[in-house]
């Protein structure tokens, strides 16, 4: 009686990897990404963002086009690399909020991992700054993140209320108010050098939408 051989499968190597290679792996691919991450930024800073194609980068790299887009799925992405990882906390926070919380509150708070994630990287960003000063332009991807933002709003709004008219207006509402105020937010703190906390930022542009708001309904 022969016997049968079964073949390997991934599933049966990734159940066989050791911690010690599973953290081998990882800490090659982190190594991977900085290293397309610091190649961007010395090639954007020689010759300019415009200037500076994907292949441009994967060359500095030492790196294949190809792995480029393991790690990122524009160039404009490289111009905030951890935003995909935030927006999953914003979501996680936002859905630890009471159900009963008004919308806006619990986006509001959600939206502080952002503001952390934003300080933290305020070296680039102010070197995104200086960049678009020189060109007279708003920074680089500026369109896309505002989208990709306006979308997680929108999809955590019809998440808490539900899918109806009232609910999508609502959404969209939402998203139009929190990507200003981020957006307004995070502008004047570079503008001003980034040596204020962020959140101190926040809060003083909070209070003015609020007074903003209450105006309308006086009107």
């Amino acid at each position: 009686m022969h016997s049968v051989k079964a073949s390997t499968t991934s599933e049966d190597l990734a159940a066989a990897e050791t911690p010690a290679h599973a953290g081998l792996r990882q800490r090659k691919k982190d190594s991977s990404r900085r290293a397309i991450e610091d190649a961007a930024w010395e090639l954007f800073a020689e010759q300019g963002y415009d200037e500076t194609s994907i292949n441009d980068i994967a060359k500095r790299a030492n790196v294949a086009p190809r792995t480029f887009f393991r790690y990122f799925p524009t160039k404009e992405a490289l111009m905030y690399p951890q935003f995909d990882e935030v927006l999953q906390s914003v979501r996680d926070e936002f859905r630890k909020r009471p159900a009963d919380e008004p919308v806006i509150t619990s986006l509001f708070e959600s939206f502080e991992v952002l503001s952390g994630s934003l300080e933290g990287e305020a070296s680039r960003a102010l070197e995104r700054m200086d960049m678009m000063k020189q060109r007279g332009q708003h920074p680089p991807g500026t369109e896309y993140f505002r989208a990709r933002l306006a979308e997680a709003t929108a999809e955590l709004v019809l998440e808490r209320e539900g899918d109806s008219d009232e609910a999508r207006m609502r959404a969209r509402l939402a998203s139009g108010v929190v990507s200003l105020l981020i957006d307004t937010a995070h502008n004047c703190w570079i503008e001003a050098g980034a040596t204020e906390p962020l959140h101190d930022v926040g809060d003083r542009c909070r209070g003015m939408m609020g007074e903003l708001m209450g105006a309308m309904r006086n009107m």
